[in-house]
């Protein structure tokens, strides 16, 4: 039997190798959603266990530890000749289902008079009525960013201002073969594609306790815990030396989808992000509802006259009637 560690060599290998295959064949790429605006190459998108934490390598390979502390899977350098996400050309043009980010709020560390970024975000997110009507699949999450970036609205992030994305994420149906709402916890880079958690099913008129944590100089937690038992949570750590030092922009209420069409593929009650609670350096940063925007940048359509809107407190109400 092969140990823990040298079957992580092996499977990293075999990854290499298909990736080699890919580029250097010139295969037509296979993408898979994700919540963060675009489609990631299906070899780069990576399932973890909830408790999990990924390390940066220097080479580019990301270090999985499980939550007993050993090595769980080392994952190589996402290569290929196409782009890692749909950013660029006429083969990688956004999937002709996605609708972007259809509502939000946003807030930069100096709306508050702050430097730097934030070191936590803790939120509140409620889980509503299931939709009458699945979409391809219907996102809901707070998060914090490196860079303002919207997708579908914003120019493609560059090489030279790479973009990443922490964030506990909702969202409908849980699976593929799986109906209902899935909790799941993510971590979008760049050398390792995308991250996230196994997932657990949560249910209508529950909440989820969202947070996102600074554990280092470079290193962070990413969880969302069911408010009715504590025990159902995602949760995965992260460290990135040169992607995670500064995250300076909150993003609550978000609603993404792919192949949403019409009011059946909503909820028909209100989400709310409530309790929003920004951190740095251990004090808690006083924010007025009127320090987050709404929708700063517009989405290009609305599929159900969404709208956001936020109390004097912060707390955010996202409706779709």
């Amino acid at each position: 039997m092969l140990d823990m560690v040298t079957r992580s060599i092996v499977i990293a290998g075999l990854f290499a190798f298909v990736a080699s295959v890919v580029a250097t064949t010139g295969e037509k790429p296979t993408y898979t959603r994700i919540p963060f605006g675009r489609s990631v190459l299906s070899h780069c998108l990576h399932e973890v266990p909830s408790g999990s934490h990924s390390y940066a390598q220097p080479d580019g390979s990301t270090k999985v530890l499980g939550p007993d502390g050993e090595i769980h899977r080392i994952i190589p350098k996402c290569e290929s000749q196409h782009p890692t996400f749909r950013f660029h050309g006429e083969e990688e043009r956004l999937p002709a289902d996605y609708d972007g980010w259809l509502s939000y709020t946003s807030l930069n560390v100096t709306d508050v008079g702050r430097t730097g970024g934030f070191d936590s975000f803790t939120s509140t997110m409620s889980v509503p009525d299931e939709p009458k009507e699945p979409a391809q699949i219907l996102y809901f999450f707070p998060g914090l960013q490196n860079i303002d970036w919207i997708p579908k609205v914003d120019p493609e992030p560059t090489e030279s201002e790479p973009f990443d994305i922490i964030q506990p994420v909702l969202q409908y149906p849980y699976g593929l073969f799986r109906k209902g709402w899935g909790l799941k916890s993510w971590y979008v880079t760049v050398n390792a594609g995308a991250l996230y958690s196994s997932g657990v099913s949560v249910e209508a008129g529950d909440a989820i306790l969202c947070n996102m944590t600074r554990t280092g100089d470079a290193s962070w937690s990413i969880s969302g815990t069911l408010k009715s038992d504590p025990s159902k949570v995602q949760e995965q750590s992260a460290t990135n030396a040169k992607r995670l030092k500064v995250q300076p922009w909150a993003y609550s209420a978000v609603t993404e989808c792919y192949g949403c069409h019409g009011c059946d593929t909503f909820p028909t009650k209100p989400i709310t992000f409530t309790d929003n609670k920004l951190y740095q350096a251990g004090e808690l940063v006083p924010v007025k509802g009127s320090d987050w925007h709404v929708n700063a940048k517009p989405p290009v359509k609305f599929e159900c006259h969404e709208k956001t809107t936020v109390a004097s407190n912060g707390d955010a109400t996202t409706t779709f009637v």
